[in-house]
């Protein structure tokens, strides 16, 4: 295995722990905001502390007009949709059930790949795939068999939002792949903070939800330490990390560590929320492993 391929997957689990953490914060949120509001919030601040940086990238990289364009449209009109989408699903069932859901990505990424970047899979990567695929059945379906556990309520409206999700958002890494190959990746995600905040605020203004101020934040610090951890980890660090790794090995091979976000989930939801996972919920998480362990048990070839 080379050096630049073990940096790619520390860069990508490192990226698993934080995203798997993002839907119990989340949600712990929403008693005090809406999901809208929320994301509102999230870039608004990502903005305010990254500004400077941002200013600092510009001069010293002197981007291309091209270039700014190119982020500009990718990130505005690929990411604030499918974001409403997932904590729009957040907000309406289970943060595990979220999670574990939008662990499923890579079935979508896996064959995007193969259909746009004519990637070619192994046949490890094919019966990892088929397990995943096994398992977005089990997900999806458990609201049909179960609608509470205990204090969790499932949703299949929420559900089929976050699988929303993970469509839109295996377009943009097939997009981001090509198109910010020469782009420093944290260049993309300072320029992407303002994008985001300005599309929220105006979503926000346009739906006539109530615009919070920042003044609320000073009213708990649940609230504030949530989201900062949401900005700094869950945005920046994350989103640069992820952008970075996925750029170093195949796409589809990278969202394989997306089913990571699922195991990180549970112990954090039971944490942060007092959320018991179903049987179910266990049973995925078990097939979980053993598709990432067969998916990705090939250093040999590489």
């Amino acid at each position: 295995m080379t050096k630049k391929r073990r940096l790619a997957y520390l860069a990508l689990i490192t990226t698993a722990i934080i995203w798997g953490s993002t839907g119990a914060v989340a949600k712990g949120t929403f008693s005090a905001l809406n999901p809208a509001q929320f994301l509102y919030f999230r870039y608004l601040l990502a903005t305010l502390i990254s500004f400077p940086y941002l200013i600092y990238l510009l001069i010293k990289l002197k981007p291309k007009l091209k270039t700014l364009w190119s982020i500009i449209l990718l990130e505005g009109l690929a990411i604030p949709l499918p974001l409403l989408m997932l904590y729009e699903g957040v907000y309406r069932t289970s943060a595990v059930e979220a999670s574990l859901i939008g662990a499923t990505s890579p079935i979508f990424t896996v064959l995007g790949g193969i259909i746009f970047l004519r990637e070619r899979e192994t046949r490890r990567e094919w019966q990892g795939l088929a397990i995943s695929f096994l398992v977005t059945l089990i997900l999806v379906a458990e609201p049909l068999l179960m609608m509470t556990n205990g204090t969790i309520t499932y949703s299949l409206s929420g559900n089929l939002m976050v699988i929303g999700y993970n469509i839109f958002w295996t377009l943009y890494c097939l997009l981001a792949k090509k198109l910010y190959k020469k782009i420093p990746k944290v260049l993309v995600t300072a320029l992407a903070f303002p994008i985001y905040a300005i599309i929220f605020t105006l979503y926000i203004l346009i739906s006539h939800n109530p615009l919070p101020s920042l003044s609320i934040l000073t009213t708990s610090s649940h609230l504030s330490i949530s989201m900062l951890y949401m900005v700094v980890m869950s945005s920046f660090i994350a989103g640069t990390l992820y952008i970075w790794g996925q750029d170093k090995i195949e796409a589809s091979e990278a969202s394989v560590f997306t089913y990571l976000q699922g195991i990180v989930a549970i112990p954090v939801a039971f944490l942060l929320l007092g959320e018991t996972p179903s049987p179910i919920a266990y049973l995925a998480i078990i097939v979980i492993a053993l598709g990432v362990y067969r998916a990705e048990s090939r250093v040999n070839q590489h």
